[in-house]
């Protein structure tokens, strides 16, 4: 009897293996099926997505440019700025005795 009895517990402890692979094949099989459909789901967005993002970094870096050339205009413009305040206060100083006369005259 200790011959059938191990043969039957041998018999199952193999059934059970048996299942456990088909079991995990079939989780397997599964995965894969759904990893194949979120690829051709969700790939193309994020595809698109990846080159939106690396546009948007080289538009950055144009912008840092950019805003390098702002900066050396904006400093430019206020030496201008300076400048022309200083003309506008030359000619008020040079209009300044005709307004006197002018106001001595009573006009």
């Amino acid at each position: 009897m200790n011959g059938w009895v191990l043969l039957v517990i041998g018999l199952a402890s193999l059934g059970l293996v048996c299942f456990a692979f088909v079991y995990l094949g079939y989780t397997g099989y599964r995965l894969v099926k759904a990893g194949l459909r979120l690829t051709r789901t969700y790939g193309p967005p994020a595809a698109e997505l990846a080159g939106k993002a690396a546009a948007a970094t080289e538009r950055a870096g144009q912008a840092g440019i950019y805003a390098e050339d702002i900066m050396a205009s904006l400093a430019r413009l206020q030496v201008s700025l300076q400048r022309l305040q200083i003309i506008a206060e030359a000619f008020q100083g040079a209009l300044s005795p005709y307004r006197r006369l002018r106001s001595y005259l009573g006009r």
